[in-house]
């Protein structure tokens, strides 16, 4: 009997994988930005078959994980971005610093009224096209290290396709390389590696970073080696690597005062002063006096007027509407991201970090933090917090994974009504997950996922 039942699971066990592997590719492959509906009911699919998977990763060993975990991430290699056009911004600042022109030194739209016959190139012309307006009006926010993962396929390519195929290679490999320092990781804390699963099968990571290109996973992946070095206290190579990582997207910076209240102080100043001088060497590549302005102009520019998915920033927003002349997102933007600096500073001091586990759970709780107070939440942006959170028991974030993805009903559905239901419906949620783990949903939820051992 025992073995039939065991029999069973495996052929449930493939049978959800192979419907995952449907799913993910129907994503990838059938659907567009707008096409909410269809989208969140095959996302829905993939995120119910991986939380199945997880029940049942005790079946397969790591190694045959790993094996599909690989095929899996394979499986958005040949496709064009569905989601989010915001590859072709990167493909463009590439092609233009071959070109010879500085990627901070010119908005799009400015460079090309500058220069017109720029675009009279066919592929020039396409990926200029297919750049948001938004995005084409705006100086470049992408640091060195970011940059130059744009410049390895167009120094290579000229081929759309082609380029697309490079890049997602250079990711998977950085992920993969992320994947054994999270494994050595998971090690480091006695914790069972199988829990690494939760992560590297869960479809954001597929759907967002290889399918739709965009690299918190691979700032992910340098962070956690970054992570990694710190604990085994080589404040170089932490240093190195946590650079490399602030270097692809600048979010890491946040996490540096709880550094200070987990290691001593002569070890923090160390890696605090190794971080400031390789950060700004590589940020110097880019970061000329001549284009300085231009860069942190956009990153104001985010803070304060961008505005997608907010949660304690909207509701703000909405209250200050009706005492503030125009946007108030001009004054509620930066509020809102002082009260969250305040909040992260709190929760580093608040109380003594005296064990790597508390580390990376209030490092995960900074970035939740941060997210919750932003002006701009993308579904990718979880990304971060969904690799720390595998180090704790709170289920909030991997459920926010899911959650995160009504937000594309803006695509489909804008402010209206129903829109704002779905933003609203993501984040009571969550709030529900995050904040009240001692519910007995929750309890449900961590002994069906098989986590509840984690302290």
């Amino acid at each position: 009997m025992s073995m039939f039942k065991l029999s069973r699971e495996y052929w449930m066990l493939g049978l959800g994988l192979l419907v995952y592997l449907l799913a993910i590719a129907f994503i990838a492959y059938g659907l567009e930005q707008d096409d909410f509906g269809l989208f969140i009911s095959a996302y829905g699919i993939a995120f119910s078959t991986y939380l199945v998977s997880m029940y049942h990763r005790y079946l397969l060993s790591l190694k045959q994980w790993k094996m599909i975990a690989f095929l899996l991430f394979l499986v958005p290699l040949f496709s064009l971005p569905s989601l989010s056009p915001d590859v072709y911004r990167f493909l463009w600042d590439g092609e233009i610093t071959l070109l010879g022109i500085h990627p901070y030194a010119h908005s799009p739209n400015a460079l090309v009224e500058l220069q017109p016959s720029l675009i009279s190139s066919e592929y020039l012309n396409f990926l200029y096209t297919h750049t948001t307006d938004l995005s084409k009006g705006n100086y470049t926010v992408y640091p060195t290290v970011h940059q130059v993962y744009f410049l390895i396929p167009t120094f290579l390519s000229d081929d759309l396709f082609v380029s697309l195929i490079i890049l997602r290679v250079l990711m998977i490999f950085t992920m993969a390389l992320g994947a054994i320092y999270f494994l050595k990781l998971l090690h480091l804390l006695q914790l069972p590696k199988h829990l690494s699963l939760l992560l590297f099968l869960n479809p954001i990571l597929i759907i967002e970073v290889v399918g739709n290109l965009h690299f918190e996973g691979v700032v992910l992946a340098w962070l956690v080696i970054g992570i990694y070095f710190l604990i085994k206290k080589n404040v170089f190579k932490s240093a190195l690597f946590w650079s490399i990582a602030i270097n692809v997207k600048l979010t890491p910076l946040i996490l540096l005062p709880f550094v200070l209240r987990f290691s001593k102080l002569k070890f923090t100043l160390y890696f605090y002063l190794s971080t400031f001088v390789l950060s700004v060497i590589l940020l110097s590549i880019y970061m000329w006096p001549s284009v300085f302005l231009n860069f942190f102009q956009s990153i104001e520019l985010y803070f304060v007027n961008f505005e997608f998915n907010g949660s304690v920033f909207s509701v703000f927003n909405w209250l200050a509407d009706g005492f503030v002349e125009g946007n108030p997102t001009l004054i509620v933007g930066p509020i809102t991201s002082l009260l969250a600096f305040v909040l992260i500073l709190w929760l580093a001091f608040y109380k003594p970090i005296y064990a790597p586990k508390i580390l990376l759970e209030r490092m995960m709780w900074g970035y939740v933090i941060y997210l919750l107070f932003a002006t701009t939440v993308h579904p990718w942006y979880v990304v971060l917090p969904l690799g720390l959170a595998v180090f704790s028991a709170n289920l909030g974030v991997i459920m926010w994974s899911f959650l995160i993805m009504l937000s594309y009903g803006f695509y489909a559905l804008g402010s209206s009504f129903w829109g704002t239901v779905l933003i609203a419906i993501e984040y009571l949620v969550l709030f529900f997950f995050l904040f009240y783990p001692s519910n007995g949903f929750s309890q449900m939820s961590k002994r069906f996922l098989k986590i509840d051992s984690i302290k």
